[in-house]
């Protein structure tokens, strides 16, 4: 999971749409006459209302600030569009026949020090997971916060131990596991520098692991981005290497750049290695599936985004949505474009599919969905249509999954209590 940033969505990058109208019925965290003064005054909406046949007017737009139930519960299982021919891995397949569904352990050992983000690990977190019925977990951590910051770069014997401890609960629980190396914000600034340490850390953990079963996985590096980017397909060949003079047959797992977007997987140098597996994450439309978030840019901070679109009712974009660029685009399209075209429907998940599928037959590899979520600030049936889609047309390819449960907004259990959210589960499960 992501922390502060530009979200490159593929709206960002090559969409272009005519301009439009986002007209008013929510406008969480902004009174009406700011709003107004966003769809008719002289900037890229002004002179638009009239159009709209006064749509601020008593035509119907719901009071500002309040979500109205535009998602209705009828309908939750929306239809997998797939295309005629689907293509079929063939490298790499093997090294993760045992994943098929499976959760994230976000916000534990990724934090700072784990407990700092409200979550620490238990026995019953892996016994709950495997209750439910899901056959793996990934569990994100944050080498790099307990590693010496110089040479040998020896990672603490202590948190190593903890690492032991999740792994040894995951096994007894019948859980594959994916050792995933998470918020690695100092490879992210300064890849040059840290290259180094980033390969250090990787022998370090395959000398210490390379006797467990096969269904402990690897993933190199979580979302690799910022500065990174131009640098990973450099790095991660050196941190592969290092885990293969140890470690020679486990799956390790790679993400593209860009956040691990899945349009990135283009520009992914594929290693001749039998045993690479490469991964991506979906949060697509972000519009929608962040809204709201506390750790996004301003311009995400629209609520009352519904899926899949056009809403019932026009939504109105914050005021930093509708001064840049591609997300004003989005909101004009969103509320005005027919399910077929609408970036926020279901097409949008169909568009990041295909991505996938292409990569799949060029490449002959392996893939692995390592997270997807939607943030609690959307109504429940949206998220409830979006995470079973997802999911759905992950499975109608056998792309094993994991959820991204961080054990706060985008939680699919209660880490306290044990509690599931039932729609979630039920999105998840069929349970």
């Amino acid at each position: 999971m992501r922390l502060k940033g530009t979200f490159r969505t593929r709206w960002a990058l090559m969409r272009v749409v005519p301009l439009g109208l986002v007209a008013a019925a929510c406008s969480m965290g902004n009174d009406a006459a700011e709003a107004q003064r966003g769809i008719g005054g002289t900037g890229a909406f002004g002179g638009m209302a009239d159009s709209a046949g006064g749509a601020l007017g008593s035509g119907g737009a719901s009071i500002p600030g309040v979500c109205s139930t535009q998602a209705s519960e009828d309908a939750l299982r929306l239809e997998v569009k797939l295309p005629d021919r689907v293509p079929v891995p063939t490298l790499g397949v093997d090294d993760i026949a045992d994943l098929r569904r499976g959760m994230n352990l976000g916000n534990a050992l990724d934090g700072p020090t784990e407990g700092a983000w409200g979550v620490t690990l238990e026995e019953r977190h892996f016994e709950l997971i495997a209750d439910a019925g899901f056959d793996h977990v990934r569990l994100p951590v944050r080498f790099s916060a307990h590693a010496l910051s110089a040479p040998p770069y020896t990672i603490d014997s202590t948190f190593f131990e903890r690492i032991d401890w999740a792994l040894g609960e995951a096994e007894s629980h019948g859980l594959a596991v994916i050792l995933d190396m998470h918020h690695e914000e100092p490879l992210m600034s300064d890849p040059a520098s840290e290259a180094e340490r980033f390969v250090a850390l990787w022998s370090q953990i395959a000398e210490r692991y390379h006797e467990r079963k096969s269904s402990l996985k690897y993933e190199l590096a979580n979302e690799p981005s910022l500065v990174l980017n131009d640098y990973w397909n450099y790095i991660y060949p050196k941190a592969l290497a290092a885990v293969r003079a140890i470690d020679p047959e486990r799956a390790v797992l790679v993400d593209g750049t860009d956040w691990a977007s899945v349009y990135s997987l283009d520009d992914l140098r594929i290693i001749d290695d039998p045993h690479l597996v490469a991964t991506f994450h979906v949060y697509d439309p972000s519009l929608f599936t962040m809204q709201g978030a506390s750790w996004m840019d301003p311009e995400f901070q629209t609520q009352c985004v519904v899926f899949p679109g056009p809403p019932a009712e026009p939504v109105i974009a914050v005021p930093a949505a509708r001064d840049v660029d591609w997300t004003a685009r989005w909101f004009a399209a969103y509320n005005n474009q027919p399910a077929a075209t609408n970036p926020g429907s279901a097409a949008a998940i169909e568009d990041v599919f295909a991505y996938v599928d292409r990569f799949v037959a060029d490449t002959g590899r392996a893939v692995y969905l390592g997270e997807f979520a939607v943030i609690d600030n959307a109504d429940a049936a949206s998220r409830e249509r979006w995470v079973r889609l997802v999911r759905d047309h992950a499975e109608a390819r056998k792309i094993p999954w994991a959820y991204w449960d961080d054990g706060a907004s985008m939680a699919a259990y209660n880490v306290h209590s044990g509690e599931w959210v039932p729609y979630l589960k039920r999105a998840l499960l069929d349970q």
